[in-house]
């Protein structure tokens, strides 16, 4: 953690920062419909960095900011920061930005996990249920953030979170000799499994992200990761976005791929920081792959539960699949009927809504 109140933003933060932008931009609007709508801010910091860029809490500010059209109902923004100053400079900097009246913003002085703890027991004993969240939970480290807390958050109704995973660091410290940090670990993973890895031959960073994941899959439907590496291209850390939500995990997605056009939901400091490592197989070839075990030998199949498949289950988006099921037909791996299930012709080469496809 830097110990100056500012510190210079790292170009993976910037692609991080550009994921929860393009998210917020989508997630704003479709939540306008509800009365009450809460962006949530678990280790918010200053709200700058030494080069004058926005914070995430800035960021979250000014997407909705310019949503403000259509934004009409009660938009609350709460920032959790341990630091003082950090609390304080932020408080300075949201006062900047002149926000519409329904924007309804705090920012409190402490620690994450006590703070939300409070107010998720004050929201239990009053019975009143939380409004729609989105929680950005971003620590330096991994103190503060138990799985058992990411489950009263995810417990609730339209209820998202986008957590911070700093494997590296743990894998590091899996062999600390105190129990008080270790016993973090166990309680981000909410069991010992992450100590089971020291006796694996494999990645075990890449092991963590897999333990991490299957427990958030756990507590809900949809979980989608990305990976940030530093400038000796190293894993640093993992994005986890979770919720219950199809549309809202259709939107991540979107999200990530405006940052990895390749759909590797990856991105290196080694590289020009507005890309990631380049690899050699695009993403129409892991596609193809994925629909060909999916649906091998299966016979009349709609394009609609392809592309929900494609949506729910893959890391890709149903906008990608009639590329490539062009090249399949060309290949004769998947004959498509002429006509639609409405009983309308198909125009050869379009797979419109109703098309009929059988693969071989």
């Amino acid at each position: 953690m830097p110990e100056t109140m500012l510190w210079e933003m790292a170009p993976h933060t910037l692609a991080k920062h550009k994921i929860l932008r393009s998210y917020l931009g989508a997630w704003f609007p479709i939540m306008n419909r509800e009365s009450r709508v809460v962006y949530l801010d678990g280790f918010a910091g200053p709200g700058k960095y030494t080069g004058g860029e926005p914070g995430s809490p800035i960021i979250a500010l000014d997407t909705a900011k310019r949503h403000q059209a259509r934004l009409s109902e009660e938009l609350v923004f709460l920032f959790i920061e341990q630091r003082l100053d950090r609390a304080d400079h932020l408080t300075k900097e949201i006062e900047l930005l002149n926000c519409p009246a329904n924007f309804k913003r705090e920012v409190r002085c402490g620690d994450f996990e006590p703070t939300l703890t409070k107010l998720l027991d004050e929201i239990d004993r009053t019975q009143r249920s939380l409004a729609p969240t989105f929680a950005m939970i971003d620590p330096f480290g991994f103190e503060g953030i138990p799985l058992t807390l990411m489950k009263r958050l995810l417990a609730n109704p339209k209820c998202e979170v986008f957590v911070t995973l700093m494997v590296s660091f743990m894998n590091r410290f899996l062999v600390h000799p105190s129990d008080a940090v270790r016993a973090h670990i166990r309680a981000v993973f909410g069991g010992d499994e992450p100590f089971a890895v020291l006796n694996s031959a494999g990645n075990r960073v890449a092991q963590l992200a897999e333990i991490y994941r299957k427990k958030l899959r756990g507590i809900v439907r949809f979980v989608r990761s990305f990976e940030l590496r530093d400038q000796q291209n190293k894993v640093v850390y993992y994005l986890f976005f979770a919720s219950d939500n199809a549309v809202g995990h259709l939107k991540m997605k979107q999200a990530m791929w405006t940052v990895d056009p390749l759909g590797e939901f990856g991105f290196s400091d080694a590289t020009d920081p507005n890309q990631k490592i380049f690899y050699a197989r695009s993403f129409e070839d892991e596609l193809k792959a994925d629909l060909l075990r999916r649906f091998e030998k299966v016979a009349g199949v709609r394009i609609e539960a392809i592309e929900r498949y494609v949506a729910d289950a893959t890391a890709f988006l149903p906008t990608q699949i009639r590329k490539v099921l062009k090249v399949l037909e060309s290949e004769g791996r998947v004959r498509v009927a002429d006509t639609k299930a409405d009983g309308k012709q198909r125009k050869t080469g379009t797979y419109p809504t109703g098309t009929i496809l059988s693969f071989l």
